[in-house]
This record gives structure tokens, sequence and C-alpha cells, in this order.
């Protein structure tokens, strides 16, 4: 992702490439793999914790992740899906309520392909 598309704020402001990810370092940084239990179970990147997007309670567990110091506000956050779109709506989602470095970092397939480990 470009300077500008970050600076301009836009959704793209909101995601980095599978590649970028893999060649990122993430220190640590907490990553959600926003996919069903179902789709987690067949294979997720390596550490990843499962909070599905379209549960019914979604925002409630991302603030619970907070409230325990899991996740915070203001430190990056990465989250991914299957294809990158769930977790696009995943990282907008996040923005609103407050976490502002919460990052789409694509797909689960990419990611893999990228060199990132995975646990199956």
């Amino acid at each position: 992702m470009s300077f500008l598309s970050r600076l301009l704020g836009g959704p793209a402001a909101y995601s980095m490439s599978e590649v970028e990810f893999a060649q990122e370092n993430r220190d640590g940084a907490p990553v959600l793999d926003v996919r069903t239990a179902q789709e987690f179970s067949t294979g997720h990147v390596e550490g990843a914790m499962n909070v599905d997007v379209h549960a019914h309670d979604f925002q409630e567990q991302i603030e619970e992740l907070a409230s325990n110091g899991v996740i915070a506000k203001a430190q990056p956050v990465f989250l991914y899906c299957r294809s990158g779109a769930r977790s696009g709506q995943a990282a907008r989602t996040l923005h609103q309520i407050g976490f502002t470095e919460a990052m789409n970092i694509g797909g689960y397939q990419k990611l893999k392909a990228a060199g990132v480990p995975v646990s199956v």
C-alpha cells in the first residue's frame, strides 16, 4: 500500500498485502482470523485468534479482547479471512470503534503462499 493511500485514510489505508505482512516485523502483534470456526479449524495463521466477523456479538468479543489486554485500540492488530473481504469489513468496524491500527492483511491462502507460518 502506498504512503498516499494511508495518508488519505480511505479503505486502502486499513490494508496491506499478504507479501507485505509476511515481510513485516510484527513484534508479537495480535492476528485475528475473522472466518468461521469451521474455516479456522481447517488451518490458520500461527498464533491467530478466531473471532467470526459475522457473529452476532463480534463487537462485544473485540471489546472483551481489549478489556483483557489481548488487543489495544492504539496498537497494531492484523485481520484476515479467506479472501480479504470479511477482514476488510472487520478492519472498518474496528476503526469505527476506535482501533486506529487495525489492518486487513488479506486472505489465508495468499498469506500461506507468501510464507506466513500456519497451523493445520
